[in-house]
């Protein structure tokens, strides 16, 4: 039940290579919490064990940081499942970019209507509220001017549902885009871009369509 679950965020990346063969692709850390109440006895405690891996901190709202890496989630994993590239690769392209921002704001908008306050990503670098609230042109070069930054600093990282596609395996895209697809439904938000990712990772899941960079010519994505 909820009363016993602990929260955790995985906020670092690694690609499996084969059986027993992992590579980190970024360094990061893990946030735990309680979901529905404040920190108790139990929590320095997994801290401790956890920390023998990485850095592990504590959060005093885990749902917060749970849709924080949501959101940036959703974004890395369905993009780099459509086109088969790293995230460097994705981020180097202007169109990816805006959808990339586009992806933010729809998610943002979700949390908003789901009252849950999104604590920043990427070890408190990414603040999305800041990220996107201006509508100016240096606002705008200063959000592209981030993303251009995390995709060289993370840019080795392989998206996790790439990876499992690439296995034949089912992907995880129920959990990311359509989480917040069906969140949306749920309060009345529209996700369009978001939904029409879901519909392409189901067709790569059923063989109708393949894993290309040619993906990104789709009409969902004629207006970035």
């Amino acid at each position: 039940g909820e009363g016993r679950v602990i929260g955790c965020v995985v906020a670092w990346g690694a690609t499996m290579h084969g059986p027993g063969e992992l590579e980190i692709t970024s360094p990061g850390e893990f946030i735990i919490g309680n979901l529905h109440k404040p920190t108790d006895t139990r929590l320095p405690k997994v801290r401790e064990m956890l920390q023998c891996a990485f850095p592990t901190r504590i959060s005093e709202n885990i749902m917060g940081e749970l849709y924080s890496k949501l959101v940036i989630n959703a974004c890395i994993n369905s993009l780099g499942a459509l086109t088969g590239v790293t995230l460097g690769e994705l981020l180097k392209t202007l169109k990816v970019r805006n959808i990339f921002l586009e992806l933010m704001r729809e998610m943002m908008r979700v949390a908003d209507a789901m009252k849950i306050q999104v604590e920043p990503s990427s070890g408190g670098k990414l603040d999305y509220y800041r990220l996107l609230q201006n509508k100016g042109v240096l606002s705008k070069v200063k959000r592209h001017l981030v993303l251009r930054i995390a995709g060289f600093k993370y840019r080795r990282i392989k998206s996790s549902t790439l990876q499992s596609l690439q296995r034949g395996r089912r992907s995880e895209i129920d959990y990311l885009n359509g989480y917040v697809c069906q969140q949306g439904r749920k309060f009345g938000i529209s996700t369009p871009l978001n939904d029409a990712i879901v519909a392409m990772i189901k067709e790569i899941e059923s063989g109708e369509r393949t894993i290309s960079w040619q993906n990104l010519e789709a009409p969902s994505f004629v207006d970035y």
